[in-house]
């Protein structure tokens, strides 16, 4: 392994790179590294590592950022001695102790030619400046810049203190940017012309001071107060402080200014670094052409808000600061404006001022400053006008730096009209516009298309994932001045307009092969159709309003949003009630089923407070002349529900009537096709799920509907798991997730892989099914669903049962519980299966009279929800605890009971698979109910699933 400091910082291993992250791991590697080998104390070492906050207990805490370091590090490097560490590196591995080294043997050697060639081979290793962790280090840099002037004369060199301090001193310490950094330092290694480019307050500045002090000798010019024909001066200025020209002298009152700014660096190998570029763009790139094409070792770093257009310019995009980055900063200027730490209670508080920003380091700075005089929770709360709260306070910065407005007003003058329409139209996308909608959205607001790259020149937009995006200041900046334009109503309804149209487009995308593509444009924008939807209900816009939330409508089903689709459907079923076109029919159809069958909370109120049979009627009687899908499904659907409508039990086939089918167009066939399945699954029809499985998979299968097909699969897995064909309903099951996991939520995604961990453990592939429920929970927890967690619980729980690992059971369960408390209103088919495993826990721990009362209320919701799979799984669970309580015939009825619910014996599932190889063993027993303490009881239950 080995380090460098010198000219920056690098780590390698075996001729590799090693990242060490995080700043006090690299202040403590580098303080390590300044003596290897030898031993050095706690204190020490904490009093470098932490120079201006130590640690109350050093010991500990520097155990804990030794042990972080040595996992980024390879094995022993980092040794424990008594009371202390070393660095179990050889010196020569470190290049400013070598360099060290080398120096004092050239001074310590008598031998003339020795001592040269120690000298040579010292600054061999000398490739700038050296990096340290912070400003306590000076005397390192002393003692270095000392051996650099001796190994130079012994070597017969000229001594060059330029390699030290030739830029202005930073008034704080840089925070974060190491990956830009280390762009900065790639980028100058390929191009000779090299520029930052950010929106203002991102810290251009800052940094390019940082990359210049890597890359010495370096030059500074502060362009900000030059105009145009000033800027020539400006370097000749800058130049002249710290490089004579070639003969030593003044070059001459004759020569003009250019003259002496390119003999000024020609023949020096010099980084010329040029900030704030952007007002002065034109003649920045003039001179950074010309003075490239004088001295071929010149290189030039520019910061500025848009390219210079130089031929071989090379970029460094300069974004927010990263979250851990902004919350350094922001806590490390707070205290030094009020003087002491942001506390417990304010970390939410700090946490939205850094969000609210975006992570601007000037907005952070101007937001610290204000923590003299206002609370935390002030400055979250003032934030809706943070123009006017972030209003002074850094006195000696710029003026366009003193305030937040001032900062962007600045980017505002250098605009062109039509940047600036497009600054205020884009600032109507909270989620920014895709690169692919950039020419519709020019269109719908009158601006020409290529503006959209002229703004992200001007860093005022910014491409990221595929979308123009803005930060949220530079957001609210545009409203305001689309607020003052007075065309802010004009705008907005252009945009309704707009996306109206093209939630249409995108949703018959949904139903076909490009289903992921029109899913993703959906998912990306949410935000944006949430904001015009709330624009045009207030506006009036019911046209509009009703077409994006008919639309989305399937969307919201697929990505299993209900809440969603209730919350939108309640504010726009009253202007649909009296409408006819198919928006307005589909939202009637929609609110209907929605508020009858989406099972979650607030579902009421979406009834229109019409006859229902009329409405069906009507429904069935438009939707025959109509080529919307959606509206083709719902009238047969609505029949078949309509009872459940009324309030009644769920139905147990499809209705449709003898048209039905010859007038449907083929995705409506497939999608009934699919809900018969999933009916006579629901009620026990062993042979219609066969067909109707089949048909909904050949026919979603012709029209590439990859969401239908899962759906259709999954049905298809159920029957043939029923029928034993393990291996083919694994196959189905599996072929059914690949596509449901990049399509629907991880709640259904879990109930699907619920059967493959069944059939798994059926077949005996018991590593498999650890493993694939393993997966499901690492699933859950990082979608964060607690639903999806319910539910990966409850099939751990049930392996660990099948299994016989109780207290893995036990552990899960209890993990369910919690999940289940999360979830309000949670449907009876949840409560049901919940409850069931409560019982199946209870027996195989052998409290049977807790077993009786939780499969009594499992019953109880199973009947509720009309879910006869579901009201089979208690039945099973009851001849399970029949079995184990001496009632074989109570058990055997109880199995009875499960195969007709079911239609058919579930041959996949375990439990009843060895119950009735029990039962098929034991002799022929009592009348159900007359043997064992409990048979009483489970008799009563059994009835409850007769109904």
């Amino acid at each position: 392994m080995r380090i460098r400091m010198l000219g920056g910082w690098a780590v390698e291993h075996a001729g590799e790179p090693v990242e060490i992250t995080g700043d006090r791991q690299r202040a403590l590697l580098f303080r390590l590294a300044l003596e290897p080998q030898a031993h050095l104390g706690y204190r020490a070492i904490a009093e470098d590592v932490w120079p201006d906050d130590p640690p109350e207990n050093p010991r500990a805490a520097l155990q804990s950022l030794v042990s972080r370091l040595r996992a980024q590090l390879p094995v022993d490097v980092v040794a424990s001695t008594p009371g202390g560490y070393r660095l179990e590196l050889p010196r020569e591995a470190i290049d400013a102790v070598r360099f060290q080294d080398l120096v004092a043997a050239a001074t310590a050697s008598d031998d003339a030619g020795e001592s040269t060639r120690l000298a040579s081979e010292a600054l061999e290793l000398w490739q700038g400046a050296p990096w340290t962790p912070d400003a306590g280090y000076d005397w390192f840099e002393r003692d270095l810049s000392r051996d650099h002037a001796a190994a130079s004369a012994r070597a017969g060199r000229p001594s060059d203190d330029r390699q030290f301090a030739r830029l202005p001193a930073p008034l704080t310490e840089l925070i974060g940017r190491a990956s830009e950094l280390e762009s900065v330092a790639a980028q100058l290694e390929l191009s000779r012309l090299v520029t930052i480019l950010g929106p203002g307050g991102a810290g251009k500045t800052r940094l390019s001071l940082e990359a210049g002090s890597q890359h010495p000798p370096a030059v500074f010019v502060e362009l900000a107060p030059a105009g145009p024909d000033e800027v020539w001066q400006a370097v000749l200025g800058a130049l002249g402080r710290d490089i004579r020209t070639a003969s030593g002298t003044d070059a001459g009152a004759a020569a003009s200014v250019r003259e002496r700014v390119v003999d000024a660096v020609r023949g020096r190998e010099l980084l010329l670094v040029l900030d704030n570029c952007e007002h002065v763009i034109e003649t920045a790139a003039e001179l950074a052409a010309e003075l490239l094409t004088a001295e071929v070792r010149l290189r030039i770093l520019t910061t500025s808000r848009e390219p210079l257009g130089v031929p071989g310019e090379a970029f460094v995009p300069l974004g927010p600061l990263g979250d851990a980055d902004a919350e350094r900063l922001f806590a490390d200027r707070v205290r030094a404006a009020r003087g002491r730490a942001i506390e417990t209670d304010e970390a939410d508080a700090a946490r939205r001022i850094r969000e609210r920003l975006d992570g601007l380091p000037l907005a952070l700075e101007l937001a610290a400053a204000k923590a003299r005089t206002l609370t935390l929770h002030e400055l979250a709360a003032g934030l809706d006008d943070r123009f006017a709260l972030l209003s002074g306070g850094l006195r000696t910065a710029l003026p366009r730096h003193q305030t937040l407005r001032a900062l962007i007003d600045w980017s505002w003058t250098l605009l062109d009209d039509d940047e600036r329409e497009l600054v205020m139209a884009s600032a109507l996308y909270p989620a920014g516009v895709a690169t692919l909608d950039a020419a519709e959205v020019a269109a719908a607001h009158s601006v020409p298309e290529a503006t959209f790259d002229g703004l992200v020149d001007k860093s005022l937009l910014y491409r990221s994932r595929g979308r123009y995006q803005a930060l949220e200041t530079i957001r609210e900046y545009g409203l305001e001045r689309l607020g003052e334009s007075g065309r802010l109503d004009a705008r907005r309804r252009e945009q309704a307009v707009r996306l109206a149209d093209a939630v249409a487009r995108h949703d018959l995308r949904l139903r076909g092969p490009e289903i992921h593509g029109a899913l993703r444009w959906f998912d990306e924008e949410d935000d944006n159709l949430a904001s015009v939807l709330r624009y045009a209900l207030a506006a009036g816009l019911d046209a509009q309003a009703m077409r994006i939330v008919a639309g989305a409508a399937w969307y919201w089903i697929i990505r299993d949003r209900n809440e969603d689709a209730v919350g939108w459907l309640r504010q726009v079923a009253p202007l649909a009630a009296q409408g006819e076109s198919d928006d307005a029919l589909i939202i009637r159809a929609v609110s209907l089923m929605v508020g009858a069958l989406a099972g979650v909370e607030d579902a009421s109120g979406l009834a229109l407070g019409v006859d229902l049979q009329s409405e069906l009627d009507r429904l069935a009687e438009l939707a025959q002349h109509s080529e919307n899908d959606l509206l083709q499904v719902m009238p047969p659907l609505m029949r078949t529900f309509a009872a459940s409508l009324a309030g009644d039990p769920l139905p147990t086939k499809l209705d449709l009537t003898a048209d039905d089918s010859r007038a449907l167009r083929p995705w409506p066939r497939a999608m009934l096709a699919a809900v018969r399945a999933a009916l006579a699954h629901n009620v026990g029809d062993t042979a219609v799920l066969e067909r109707s499985s089949a048909e909904a998979v050949e026919l979603f299968a012709q029209l590439g509907d990859l969401w239908g097909l899962a759906l259709a699969r999954q049905m298809r897995s159920q029957w043939l798991a029923l029928a034993g064909r393990f291996e083919e309903a694994l196959d189905a099951a599996e072929e059914a997730t690949v596509h449901l996991r990049a399509i629907t939520s991880a709640w259904d995604l879990q109930q699907q892989q619920g059967l493959a961990v069944t059939l798994l453990v059926r077949m005996g592939r018991i590593d498999e099914a650890r493993e694939r429920a393993t997966q499901l929970l690492d699933e859950a927890h990082v979608t964060g669903s607690s639903r999806a967690l319910l539910f990966a619980r409850l099939n751990a729980t049930m392996l660990a049962l099948t299994l016989g690992e109780l207290d893995v059971a036990e552990e899960q369960f209890a993990l369910a519980e919690q999940a289940a408390a999360d979830w309000q209103s949670a449907p009876p088919q949840m409560t049901a299966l919940v409850a069931t495993a409560s019982g199946r826990l209870a027996i195989a721990t052998g409290r049977f009279a807790d077993a009786v009362a939780a499969l009594d209320g499992a019953a109880s919701a199973a009947v509720l929800s009309a879910d006869q799979p579901v009201m089979a799984s208690v039945a099973v669970a009851l001849a399970e605890l029949a079995w184990a309580s001496g009632d074989a015939a109570g058990a055997r009825d109880a199995i009875e009971i499960a195969e007709t619910l079911r239609g058919a014996p579930d041959l996949s599932d375990p439990l009843e698979h060895t119950l009735r190889e029990r039962l098929s063993a034991a002799p022929d027993s009592d009348e159900p109910g007359t043997a064992g303490e409990f048979a009483a009881e489970t008799a009563r239950i059994r009835q409850i699933l007769r109904r």
